[in-house]
């Protein structure tokens, strides 16, 4: 019962107390106002912003900073900016590759795993009526060149079934 009411505060709280963390905690994810955020780091950022907050995580040797954007029910879509410097005045926009059409600017509801430099995005569509689900993984040796190793996509919205394979490296 006690970790439902704690949940429910922090969420309360807007999520604030879940990432927050002095500069000393060298590898702790970090919550900055933007208006406080360098200005490098928003200007790279293409989406409109939605939340007054931008988050920094050590990554690749240097920083990963995440900028929230405008999403719906099912998707939680960020922008995802890296730079080498902890001020973030060189930073750039991470680009995804896709397999058909222009890189991603954004991805949703992703999983990044610093330790082998791996994105994973799950991007839920059922308005679209062609494709409803898709699912991705990028790895990035270079942390502003991220390598496309796996995309599958299908109509079913739970993904149970119907999946079409575009992409599977190892």
């Amino acid at each position: 019962m006690r970790l439902p009411v704690l949940f429910a505060g922090l969420l309360l709280l807007g999520g604030d107390a879940f990432a927050q963390s002095s500069d000393e905690t060298p590898n702790v994810l970090t919550t900055i106002k933007r208006s406080e955020a360098p200005r490098e780091v928003l200007a790279a950022v293409k989406c409109d912003e939605v939340v007054d907050f931008v988050t920094r995580e050590p990554f690749a040797g240097g920083w990963l900073w995440k900028s929230k954007c405008p999403s719906n029910h099912a998707n939680e879509i960020a922008a995802q900016v890296f730079s080498r410097s902890k001020d973030g005045k060189d930073a750039k926009l991470i680009l995804f590759p896709a397999p058909n059409g222009a890189p991603l600017e954004e991805i949703s509801n992703a999983e990044i795993f610093p330790a082998n430099r791996e994105f994973n995005s799950l991007f839920v569509d059922p308005e679209d009526g062609k494709i409803c689900r898709t699912e991705a993984r990028w790895i990035a040796e270079n942390p502003l060149k991220p390598r496309l190793v796996f995309w599958r996509e299908t109509k079913d919205c739970e993904g149970k079934t119907g999946w079409r394979v575009l992409m599977n490296r190892k």
